[in-house]
């Protein structure tokens, strides 16, 4: 289950960037993706009812790109009728721009996989830079 964006100004909103975690020993992601936004999503009664929201790994971000699209590269159903003041229970937004996944770059642990959801280029890019994410849930 996918999170969908909004374009309200909230905690959803496509616009907001976050940052991966740690570029030194012990190098985790712990940025403000994970003590904002999953903070966020979890806390509480959780978004939608769940509490196990989490950053996907970049070959599950990398299965919402769709190659035959681009600005956004994504299947329709992550962008539908995105305007302002959408929110995610009338439409579903997505950013134009490259998306943190959980997974480290294993060559230089500063840096982390992502996905740059306006072509679907996969790339790695230093943690401590703000970036856009959307929230997964279930699977591992």
């Amino acid at each position: 289950m996918w999170e969908k964006k909004s374009d309200d100004g909230g905690i959803h909103d496509k616009d907001n960037p976050y940052t991966s975690g740690m570029t030194s020993s012990p190098y985790t992601l712990n940025g403000t993706m994970v003590t904002t936004f999953l903070a966020a999503l979890n806390g509480g009664g959780g978004f939608a009812g769940h509490t196990d929201w989490r950053i996907p790994t970049v070959n599950e971000l990398q299965g919402i790109v769709n190659y035959q699209n681009v600005f956004p590269s994504t299947y329709s159903a992550f962008n539908t009728s995105c305007a302002a003041t959408c929110t995610v229970t009338t439409c579903s937004c997505t950013q134009s721009s490259f998306h943190w996944s959980s997974s480290i770059y294993q060559f230089n642990s500063d840096d982390a996989w992502g996905v740059s959801v306006n072509d679907g280029f996969v790339n790695d890019d230093g943690k401590n830079f703000s970036r856009y994410v959307r929230a997964v849930r279930g699977g591992t």
